[in-house]
């Protein structure tokens, strides 16, 4: 639940608010368990999955951040009709088959079984180069930003204002050198638009926006640190609550592009 430390910050950013959305209602995702046997296609890509959560986790020394995630994902292999649940903490993750529709997932990932070899293909070695980090996010872009935004926040304060969060958002990444990625034709863009407090992401650009923001890769890896990780922590403090708002607040800054003139 929303900690009684954080209120008097957000109510000062509430007072003078003419402009940001101030409430977030968690939009539930509609789940289906799917099937539970696997056919032999699936179970190779169960296995190039292993793969790469291993090599993944061969890189904490690398990337000692991976181990801050504390996740639960929601996979669906389109073409194969396959349903993976797939927990992440500490470091590491599990895969098991079938999802628990009493169990709210963070993220719900349609992909196919090309996406999960190309991780596997990407994820070998003891580092990843931009390139490759920018396919996983070209391939991760909409689902991940519609767990981002549609997320549960009740553990920070109910008013929403201090994030500074228009309600007619474009974002992209852009990598350092052009790449097409297979399956996910064009850039990584998105339009976010809040409705009724709701959330609702979409592909590509479409209309006129409040603002838009458009970042390389290193900085959509630091937004999405900032959000997930460092501001999902049930335990901040005041003092490390506003720091992580006024860096996040700073990379908005840093990252806006075009701002509609009525504002």
């Amino acid at each position: 639940m929303e900690s009684s430390l954080l209120k008097p910050f957000a109510r000062a950013f509430s007072v003078f608010n003419r402009r940001y959305v101030n409430r977030f209602i968690p939009v539930v995702p509609q789940l289906t368990a799917g099937p539970v046997e696997v056919s032999a296609e699936g179970e190779q890509v169960i296995a190039a999955l292993r793969q790469a959560i291993a090599q993944i986790r061969a890189m904490l020394d690398t990337y000692p951040k991976i181990a801050e995630l504390d996740e639960l994902i929601y996979m669906h292999i389109v073409d194969l009709g396959l349903k993976l649940a797939i927990p992440i903490r500490d470091g590491d993750a599990e895969v098991s088959v079938g999802w628990d529709l009493d169990v709210r997932p963070d993220f719900v990932l349609d992909l196919y079984s090309k996406n999960i070899r190309n991780l596997a293909e990407v994820s070998r070695g003891e580092r990843f180069d931009l390139s490759a980090v920018y396919r996983i996010i070209r391939v991760l872009f909409i689902p991940f930003l519609r767990g981002l935004y549609q997320a549960d926040y009740d553990h920070l304060p109910e008013d929403k204002s201090y994030l500074q969060l228009d309600n007619f958002i474009q974002v992209e990444v852009v990598p350092e050198t052009p790449v097409e990625v297979d399956g996910f034709p064009g850039p990584a863009r998105a339009t976010v638009v809040n409705v009724d407090h709701q959330w609702l992401v979409f592909e590509g650009w479409q209309g006129d926006p409040d603002i838009r923001y458009s970042m390389n890769v290193t900085q959509a890896v630091q937004f999405a640190y900032l959000i997930r990780v460092k501001m999902g922590r049930k335990d901040l403090s005041l003092g490390d609550f506003r720091q992580i708002v006024a860096e996040y607040n700073e990379l908005k800054k840093q990252t806006t592009v075009y701002e509609r003139s009525w504002h």
